[in-house]
Order: structure tokens, then C-alpha cells, then sequence
């Protein structure tokens, strides 16, 4: 029976995931709440000796999923539906069903930061560290500028979901590099400050490496400076100018992107803007010399380069949400990449390509309209004998001098970063090799590769507005009785919890994770009220499908550690729901039986002080999650969606 409880709790797990990440989707969110009554109702029909056949549970959990399945199906990211079919599969297998699903690759990343999924294989034991290969991204030398943009997110969020507390900014300094080489050391590679192929699939559990739009979209977007949720006023006579590769108003990109946007999240725009909404709907749909003149309007300052407040609130608000990353980077895809692969074909067919060359030609379509007799040169230059390197040189100066003579400067320099591999853009200095723009060769199916990370940076969530909750909700267990897991420094001889059949392979989970401050023993520990008492005994170790949840909950409490510079008491972590059932005030849909939880206490400072740090994390992206404040203690979970309590 054990096991079928081990495979109703995975269930639960994956439904709750699966609603965390429909929100804003009531309908979805319903059919997914009425799974888990059903679930709920499994459960109630076992406990009463209602259901005792195996095969009749199996096929309960069967429906359960099929029906979840065809609920979400069209309406999350894919790897969400993967993990459920895969689960069904797996539950069909016990069963002596044929799967219906077979598994596939994930072409799009990794799964979303509070994903169930199968524990990565231990590294190698005993074993020198294996050698860091070509660099995808990393720190850049001294001088030059770190790489940042979406594919730092991407590398963020996969450090993340496998144990890394960090902000998912975007932005490759000191901290995410900590967090890379913790992780290299903990997973059986040499450290360093960057990380290649080999490593980027074993992190993202991925068969695909970032696919070479994603390296060139990158640099491009770092180059234009607007981020996923900045926007600039009219100072080049585009309008405003949004988003990560600089839509336009007076070309009518920030409408069609602003569309894509509403028809993932319904309602997101007016949310957005509120008051501003009516009035940016009419700016959308008005004539190109009245958007300009709206456009000067709101920009501010000599240059026009800066936007009016309530505006450039109400932007920033719409990038903020994991729906419009994704849409940026599917416009990206769809409209500049596929200018640049026909350009690439139109000057070059041939030729010789590269990565820089790939690169060299994305910039160009993100930032320079060609005309007639500037394509004319261009091909003339491609038909000639020149490559690489001269050829690409001949190629920017065609088009800096075919640009505005106030914006040739600009021009040349940005486009001579591709040719030299280095150079200065807007005064930073450059070394492309760390953005992962070489001389490496690349070809047609390189070039016919959609993002690789789309669905990675789409996963790293917005921070909603903060749920109440019931003073009692999650009520911790340590209010009532005291009592701690053992600390780290103070662990010596053999581990309380050796004789565990899956000791072994827990304790090498958890030196993966590459935390600091903690250790297995102290993320078994059972908790005080399974020593004595009328709960004594209930508890049990969570079983190895749950193990993944406790890595981002371990890794904020190990962020915490380091930064309050002083010891944290483990008071509470999972809770089988015989134990949790028991314990006098628990949650019954308590996230301690998804070993998902912990309650903590801490040798300096007070509750009240915890909590505000946490709350701080949450606010900076780094986890998304329930944080409750005791007389004693505070309890912290990464369930997906915020909410604060006092108990």
C-alpha cells in the first residue's frame, strides 16, 4: 500500500503544480481543482476500505490524470503535460497497461522551478572533476562587461530549481557564479566561472544545449538595452520603444506584441495599465504621425530618451509577466531570426557560416532597415571572394554607411563587435567568446532551431500579490513541542538515520544541491513528536519521488544561513499524513507531505526578522512561496504562489 500512497502523493504534487502555473486561467484552474477533490475522494474510499483492488486504485489515478491532461493540454508550458503523461505512463505500467505516452526529449528546457521530477544520478564516486569544455556563457575578463539577458535568466533558473537560492535577474555576476560553482562541485565538474554544453543538458535535464538563436538573441538584446520590461521615449523617432529587442510604436510591433501577450494571460494588459488602458488602446489603433505625437508626449528630456512615470510603471508591469517573455521571445523568433536566416541565405549562400556570422546578421535585422540598393551591396559583397572575418567587415561597412550619419558611429562600432570578436558598444567593452559568440561553424539545422530556453525564463514567475491565509494554516508542530535536528557543526559519529535502506542515495541527492549549511541528516530529521508521545513512530522518510520539492526550500533556508551569520534549527521537514493527520492544528493539505516545508528557528535575531528577509527573497524572484510567522519559529515552503500567515 505503501507504494500507491507514494504514487497519490506524486499525483497531488503534479495537479498542484499543474495549478500554480494556470494562473490567472480560472477555468483551467477549476478543472484542475476538481481533479483533486477527486484525488481527495480516492483517498476517502481507500481509508474506508472502500477501494482495497490495486488495479482498481491504479485505474482511479489513471482518469484522474487523463482527465488533467486533456484539461491543460493547450493551456501551459509542455513540460508540464510531460510530466503528467509521464506519470500516467508510469502508473499505467504497474498496471499492465500499454503507455500511451511515449516519452520524448524536451526540446523547450527545463521543467518550471517547483516541478516534481526523478531525482539526477549521482556523480561519479571517486573521481577527478571533468573538465570545463567551450564555454557557452560565463564571466567576462576583467574590463568587460558580464554577459546578461535571457540566457543568463535561463542559466538563473535552472540553478534554481536544482538548489541554488539566487535572484533571477538576468545579470552574470559574483552570486550566480557562486551558485555555478557550487553546483559543478557537488556534480562532479571542474569550477569555474562559466559552463559549456555538457554541463548546460546535465543542469537543465535537458537534451538540447541553447540553441544558436538563443546565443544570438542574447547579445542583441543586451546591446539594446531594454530588458523584458523596459521602455524608452522617442529619441530616435520609433516612438516609444518596449521589450527585449526594442519593439517599436511607430511600426506597430508594441500592438502586435501587446496581442500575443493578452491571448496567453486574458486580462493581463488592462491589469497592467489600469486607468492607462482605454487611452493606450486608442494610441494602438491611431494613424503612425499620431502615435509619434502621443510618443513625444510622454518622452521626457532633452534627448526624449526617458518615459513618464505612471508609463513606464505600467510597462514594466506587463514585462513582469512570465506570459510576455515568452511572447518577446516567440516575436523574436518568428520576425527577426527569420529575416536574418534569409539574409544569412540571400549574401551568403555558399559561404562559410559561423556563429559570429549568425550573430552579425540577427543584430542587423534587429537594429537596420536595408533598402533596395543596400541588399544590392550586400550580395555583390557575398558573391565575392572574401569570408569570414573580411567578409563580415565589408558587410558592416555597407550598412554604417547606409545608416543615418547621426547613427553610423553606433552603427559600425556594434557591428564590428561580430567582426573582431570584441569591441565597445554604448562605452562597455565586449569579449563575445564568454556571450558564447565564437568562430565555431554552424549550419542550416543550427539555423532552423527554435529557442532552446523559452520555456526556462517563461517558468521564472512574477511576484504576485501576497495571499492571507489562516492564522492556523501550515501550523508548525514545533509551537507545541520543542526540539531540532541535529546542527551540522555539532553532527559527529554515525547518522540517526544509517539504517534507512535509501540513506545512501538521499545523502548523495543531497550533496548535489551544493548547500553550505546543511546536510542530509538534518532534512530527515522526523521531527520531536515522532519520538514520543501519542504520535510516536507515524512519521515516516519521504519517499524518493518527493525528494526534488525540498531542494529550493533547502536553498533559500541555506541563503538565509549565510546571510543571518548565524546557525538554523531544522524544527520540522516532511510529514508522511499519518504523522501530519495526527499532529494537533497541521494544514490537511499541509506542504510538509510534499516535502515541500520546513519550519525553522534560528540562533540570532527573532521570527519577525526571519520572515522580512524571506520576504525580501520572494520579492527579488528568488522563490515563490508560503512564509508563516510563530511566537518562535517561522515556516517557509516553495509551493509556487505567495501567501503570508501568523500563527
Amino acid at each position: 500500500m505503501a507504494e500507491l500512497d507514494d504514487l497519490i502523493e506524486e499525483t497531488r504534487g503534479e495537479l498542484r503544480t499543474a495549478y500554480a502555473e494556470a494562473d490567472g486561467n480560472a477555468q483551467v484552474q477549476q478543472a484542475i481543482r476538481d481533479q483533486l477533490v477527486a484525488l481527495a475522494d480516492l483517498q476517502e474510499d481507500i481509508a474506508l476500505g472502500q477501494l482495497l483492488k490495486r488495479a482498481a486504485i491504479l485505474n482511479r489515478l489513471s482518469a484522474i490524470l487523463d482527465a488533467a491532461i486533456e484539461t491543460i493540454k493547450h493551456n501551459i508550458a509542455n513540460f508540464f503535460l510531460d510530466d503528467l503523461k509521464d506519470l500516467k505512463d508510469k502508473i499505467d505500467q504497474k498496471s499492465g497497461k500499454t503507455p500511451a505516452h511515449p516519452s520524448s526529449p524536451n526540446p523547450g528546457g527545463g521543467p518550471a522551478l517547483d516541478v516534481v521530477v526523478a531525482p539526477p544520478p549521482p556523480p561519479p564516486a571517486n573521481h577527478a572533476p571533468t573538465p570545463v569544455g567551450q564555454i557557452l556563457l560565463g564571466r567576462a575578463p576583467a574590463g568587460f562587461r558580464d554577459p546578461s539577458g535571457p540566457l543568463v535568466m535561463a542559466l538563473q533558473a535552472a540553478l534554481i530549481r536544482s538548489g541554488q537560492a539566487l535572484e533571477p535577474d538576468g545579470s552574470f555576476g559574483n552570486i550566480t557564479a557562486g551558485a555555478l560553482r557550487r553546483w559543478q562541485k557537488a556534480n562532479g565538474f571542474e569550477e569555474h566561472d562559466g559552463i559549456d554544453a555538457a554541463q548546460w543538458k546535465r543542469l537543465t535535464r535537458s537534451e538540447r544545449a541553447p540553441a544558436l538563436f538563443d546565443l544570438c538573441l542574447n547579445i542583441t538584446a543586451d546591446y539594446e538595452g531594454t530588458s523584458f520590461d523596459r521602455v524608452v521615449g522617442n529619441f530616435d523617432g520609433a516612438g516609444i520603444t518596449f521589450g527585449l529587442i526594442g519593439f517599436t510604436l511607430a511600426n506597430g510591433e508594441i500592438g502586435h506584441l501587446l496581442t500575443r501577450i493578452e491571448a496567453m494571460r486574458p486580462g493581463a494588459i488592462a491589469t497592467a495599465f489600469g486607468a492607462l488602458y482605454q487611452q493606450l488602446m486608442s494610441i494602438l489603433s491611431a494613424s503612425r504621425t499620431e502615435r509619434l505625437a502621443w510618443a513625444d508626449s510622454i518622452s521626457l528630456g532633452a534627448s526624449k530618451y526617458e518615459v513618464a512615470k505612471p508609463w513606464k510603471d505600467a510597462f514594466k508591469r506587463v514585462g513582469a509577466y512570465p506570459q510576455a517573455r515568452r511572447a518577446q521571445i516567440e516575436h523574436a523568433y518568428d520576425v527577426y531570426w527569420k529575416a536574418a536566416t534569409s539574409r544569412i541565405a540571400d549574401c551568403m549562400s555558399g559561404k562559410p557560416l559561423t556563429i559570429q556570422d549568425a550573430a552579425f546578421w540577427f543584430d542587423t535585422a534587429v537594429q537596420n532597415s536595408l533598402d533596395d540598393d543596400e541588399r544590392a551591396l550586400l550580395r555583390q559583397a557575398g558573391h565575392s571572394a572574401a569570408t569570414g572575418k573580411d567578409l563580415r567587415k565589408a558587410f558592416a561597412k555597407i550598412i554604417a554607411d547606409g545608416s543615418s550619419p547621426k547613427w553610423r558611429k553606433d552603427v559600425l562600432s556594434r557591428k564590428m563587435t561580430f567582426v573582431d570578436g570584441n569591441g565597445t558598444v554604448h562605452d562597455s567593452d565586449y569579449s563575445l567568446d564568454c556571450w558564447g559568440i565564437s568562430t565555431a561553424a554552424a549550419d542550416a539545422a543550427d539555423l532552423a532551431a527554435p529557442s532552446a530556453i523559452i520555456d526556462l525564463v517563461s517558468a521564472v514567475a512574477a511576484s504576485p500579490q501576497d495571499e492571507v491565509t489562516a492564522p492556523n494554516d501550515e501550523a508548525g508542530e514545533a509551537a507545541m513541542v520543542g526540539g531540532s535536528a541535529p546542527l551540522v557543526e555539532a553532527a559527529s559519529g554515525a547518522s540517526p538515520h544509517a539504517g534507512w535502506p535509501l540513506y545512501a542515495k538521499f545523502a548523495a541527492f543531497v550533496a548535489q544541491l551544493g548547500l553550505r549549511h546543511f546536510d542530509a541528516d538534518e532534512l530527515l530529521f522526523l521531527g520531536s513528536q515522532n519520538a514520543g508521545g501519542s504520535c510516536k513512530g507515524l512519521n515516516t522518510y519521504p519517499p524518493e519521488t518527493l525528494w526534488p520539492n525540498i531542494a529550493p526550500t533547502a536553498a533559500v533556508l541555506d541563503k538565509l544561513r549565510e546571510e543571518l551569520g548565524a546557525p538554523i534549527r531544522i524544527l520540522s521537514v516532511y510529514r508522511s499524513p499519518l504523522y501530519n493527520r495526527c499532529i494537533d492544528g497541521s494544514a490537511v493539505n499541509s506542504f510538509h507531505m510534499q516535502f515541500m516545508a520546513i519550519d525553522f528557528s534560528c540562533d540570532s535575531g527573532s521570527p519577525a526578522i526571519w520572515a522580512a528577509k524571506l520576504k525580501e527573497y520572494r520579492s527579488r524572484g528568488v522563490f515563490a512561496g508560503g512564509i508563516g510567522v510563530y511566537d518562535s519559529f517561522v515556516h517557509v515552503d516553495t509551493r509556487g504562489t505567495n501567501a503570508n500567515w501568523t500563527g
